[in-house]
């Protein structure tokens, strides 16, 4: 979505679009005798997931939906496929009403375009895009009815290969979790509220090793939220460790203002932000960095919002910044 464009606890966060769905718990950081915060980690209720189950399509008669098979007891796969410029291609799944899904894409590196998606349900009920006039990047939500899902995806310029990321939490979880692991030592846990994106310009000091878009759609509609990204690097290049807990004054998003200092499962971050603007938009960080086993690490909070008041009176309302920063923190929590 244009306008619409992780472990976290069970106990946080709420279902995407679900009737009666779970309320945000605030997280409240714990803190110690040193005048920081600390983001202290609770286990996910189930073990992340382990490893990345691929699934490449069969080929099928055209017209005809593709049908997205999960291993043996999964739940979840990674779809690898490709569209060409001018066409588009559906997907088929069944699952029962009640359960949790969600659907993101993630075009391959150097993308020239976006990919839309649609999501409908075989009774006709549309799940994604809510406004015929919005722009469908990913969804994710509590299903309505026990049926098949049809997700069709079409580019919004060339054609390009992509993955597509489909997860079904079983009837009994509101969340499942993945694990990823850095080349220097360090890794975090998320949870299926995120998803892997292409980078975006923020003020990391080295390449992201990994990119995290918030996908939970009830924290977009209606509301101007644009995007939500936590960004996560790490670099052992001397020149990025000696200066790794300095402000990066030469970043994308203008300059960085000290904050303080967080404390993450005994590791400490200096905290800095910054924040941005330009025709209506406006763009957060919130930087943390720490120096670990000779490497330098960096966490960002990247969100980007517009002016509430550039719509039509009743139709968007200011997003809940304290709930998007709750989720944001509790991934964060689970650094290691």
């Amino acid at each position: 979505m244009k306008k619409i464009l992780f472990l976290l606890l069970a106990v946080v966060f709420s279902a995407c679009a679900a009737p009666a769905a779970e309320p945000v718990q605030v997280i409240q950081p714990t803190p110690t005798v040193v005048p920081s915060p600390t983001f202290t980690a609770i286990p996910p209720t189930v073990a992340p997931t382990e490893g990345f189950p691929t699934f490449t399509p069969p080929t099928v008669e055209a017209g005809q939906p593709i049908e997205i098979r999960f291993p043996a007891n999964g739940t979840y796969v990674d779809l690898t496929d490709s569209i060409v410029t001018g066409g588009s291609k559906t997907y088929a799944l069944n699952a029962m009403q009640g359960q949790i899904m969600s659907v993101s894409v993630l075009p391959q590196a150097n993308a020239a375009s976006t990919i839309s998606m649609q999501i409908k349900g075989a009774d006709g009920n549309m799940l994604c895009p809510k406004v015929a006039d919005e722009q469908c990047l990913f969804w994710r939500g509590m299903l309505p009815a026990s049926q098949n899902y049809f997700v069709t995806l079409t580019p919004d310029g060339e054609g390009l290969p992509f993955v597509m990321r489909v997860a079904i939490n079983p009837l009994d979880r509101g969340f499942q979790y993945f694990d990823f692991k850095s080349g220097t030592g360090l890794s975090l846990t998320y949870p299926d509220t995120f998803a892997p994106a292409l980078p975006v310009q923020g003020n990391y000091k080295t390449d992201p090793g990994l990119t995290l878009q918030l996908i939970e759609s009830e924290f977009y509609e209606k509301t101007n939220l644009s995007e939500v990204y936590l960004i996560f690097s790490s670099s052992a290049d001397s020149k990025v460790v000696s200066t790794c807990t300095e402000p990066n004054q030469t970043g994308g998003g203008g300059l960085e203002y000290p904050a303080d200092a967080v404390t993450v499962n005994g590791l400490t971050f200096v905290h800095s932000t910054t924040e941005g603007a330009g025709a209506g938009n406006y763009y957060q960080q919130e930087i943390f960095r720490t120096v670990q086993n000779n490497a330098c690490h960096e966490v960002i909070f990247f969100i980007h919002f517009t002016n509430a008041s550039n719509y039509t009176p009743g139709t968007v309302t200011e997003f809940n910044r304290d709930a998007v920063m709750q989720n944001l923190e509790a991934v964060l929590s689970m650094i290691k």
